[in-house]
């Protein structure tokens, strides 16, 4: 991983430095890390304009010369730069900073790229930071509150028309510009400001320590106006990096029941990889023997990780040799190129594979997989990756 010191943020781009990929754990990716504040710091502490233009010109040194931009339109990026550019001409605070440098980062369209606070402001944010105390539901561009226990007054299922007199499309809309994903997906962008649209809100949009919401309550036309406390709740923090990195060592596990069983696989990175390898193997063989022919695999919120893990529950889905990459890959995925052989205990009955918008990077790119081999029936929201689980 390559790290350079800055003053204010932290920025992960998909770069040509493919062989970073083993230490990253991520496919095909760098890291480049501009702050190097570990402690809380001061939220409200505002950066000078020479500060602000040196991190920026980094910043735009490594968005229009590190990446490889399979879908970006470079054009279009480097006419937004310099916007952005023109705009820095008074102090900001680093989330200032960042709300301007993030729709950059999302028109690379690379979901591997991705825009994070400092450590400083990370720390911040699990010890100190308020949020909205509401847990949503996106619904096209409607937004709703499902979970309401540290907001009594709002009844869990009610429309937030409003917060803070913005529209609730406008709120949703500027969340999903300024989030990564590759291409035109707007899935995962979706999934993960519902998933944490109080973070979100907190790093992309406003702090503040009171909101003022416009609420619509189910089943009914009348509009109410509400003001709810912000709240101190470490469960709600996560950045930009945590959304995918707080998945690693994510726990699988098993389910047996009479007729069909259930394995939930969430990540495809582990720091354990044979105690993995060995809970595949134990599992893969009592199925076997207890010869139930419905299994359910639920990939559901993983955002991929590395091939070897992969590769392993790959080969306990086929029925004859195939190859995991096509020859074109790159010389480090050699290990996988060539035909792999299914496992002894390989699965032969019906398989379905649960999927949602999460689906990304080396997740994606074994349920493009299965569906290229025609193994298994896929079940759920499209992924947010495809067969090209990188653009680096």
């Amino acid at each position: 991983m390559m790290v350079r010191e800055g003053k204010t943020i932290r920025i992960r781009i998909a770069c040509r430095l493919a062989l970073l990929a083993a230490s990253t754990g991520f496919a095909s990716c760098c890291s480049v890390e501009t702050g190097n504040m570990a402690a809380p710091i001061d939220h409200s502490r505002l950066f000078a304009e020479p500060e602000l233009m040196e991190d920026f010109l980094q910043f735009r040194n490594i968005i229009e010369h590190r990446t490889v931009g399979l879908y970006t339109d470079k054009a279009r990026l480097s006419a937004r730069l310099d916007e952005i550019e023109s705009t820095l001409n008074a102090p900001m605070t680093e989330l200032q900073f960042l709300r301007v440098l993030a729709p950059a980062v999302a028109a690379l369209r690379c979901g591997h790229s991705f825009l994070s606070v400092s450590r400083g402001t990370e720390t911040f944010m699990r010890e100190e930071a308020l949020f909205l105390p509401l847990s949503v539901r996106i619904i096209d561009e409607r937004l709703f509150a499902v979970g309401t226990r540290h907001a009594p007054g709002v009844v869990a299922g009610s429309e937030i028309l409003a917060i803070q007199g913005r529209p609730s499309g406008e709120l949703i809309r500027t969340l999903m510009a300024t989030m990564s994903t590759d291409g035109r997906d707007q899935g995962r962008p979706r999934h993960d400001a519902e998933r944490w649209f109080a973070a979100m809100y907190h790093t992309y949009i406003d702090t503040p320590d009171r909101f003022e919401l416009s609420l619509r309550r189910p089943g009914t036309d009348v509009v109410e106006s509400l003001s709810v406390l912000a709240v101190r709740d470490s469960t709600y923090a996560k950045t930009a990096q945590g959304v995918v990195y707080d998945t690693v060592d994510a726990p699988y596990s098993s389910s047996f029941n009479d007729n069909h069983v259930v394995l939930a696989v969430p990540s495809f990175i582990y720091s354990k990889p044979k105690a993995y390898d060995a809970f595949l193997a134990d599992f893969f063989a009592e199925l076997a023997a207890r010869r139930i022919e419905t299994l359910v695999l639920d990939l559901r919120g993983n955002y991929g990780g590395t091939p070897g893990p992969t590769v392993e529950l790959f080969r306990y889905l086929i029925d004859r040799p195939l190859p995991f990459f096509a020859q074109n890959n790159p010389i480090y995925l050699a290990p996988w190129k060539k035909p792999l052989r299914p496992h002894p205990d390989a699965f032969g009955g019906r398989l379905f594979v649960l999927m949602d918008e999460a689906g990304f990077s080396m997740n994606s790119f074994l349920l493009s997989l299965l569906r290229h081999y025609r193994i298994g029936t896929l079940v759920g929201a499209p992924s947010a990756g495809g067969y090209r689980c990188s653009d680096a």
